[in-house]
């Protein structure tokens, strides 16, 4: 046996870019009267779990409408115009993963 089989390699998948501290999304200051998003990644049982998010605020809020967009795959990202047409009809987004 070499020396190599005997080694463990192991890599990092994260970037190696400083992106500084991440920030918060700007907050609504209420949620009366908001168009709410559901952003699904496609994964089993996401669209439900933003549905029941979405009766759950409806009863806590005067939530005006919600929209539902599906970004097709949790592997890749959402394409950016289908993700701008999606934020210009809501006030408000969740974004759901599941399984």
């Amino acid at each position: 046996m070499t020396k190599l089989e005997n080694m463990l390699v192991t890599l990092d998948p994260r970037d190696e870019n400083d992106h500084g501290p991440a920030l918060l999304a700007p907050r609504a200051p209420t949620l009366n009267g908001k168009t709410l998003g559901l952003l699904s990644n496609n994964k089993p049982h996401s669209e439900e779990l933003l549905r029941m998010i979405a009766a759950i605020m409806k009863e806590l809020y005067d939530i005006k409408d919600t929209v539902e967009y599906n970004k097709g795959s949790h592997q890749w990202p959402a394409n950016s115009e289908d993700l701008k047409e999606f934020a210009a009809k809501c006030d408000v987004a969740i974004h759901a993963t599941a399984e």
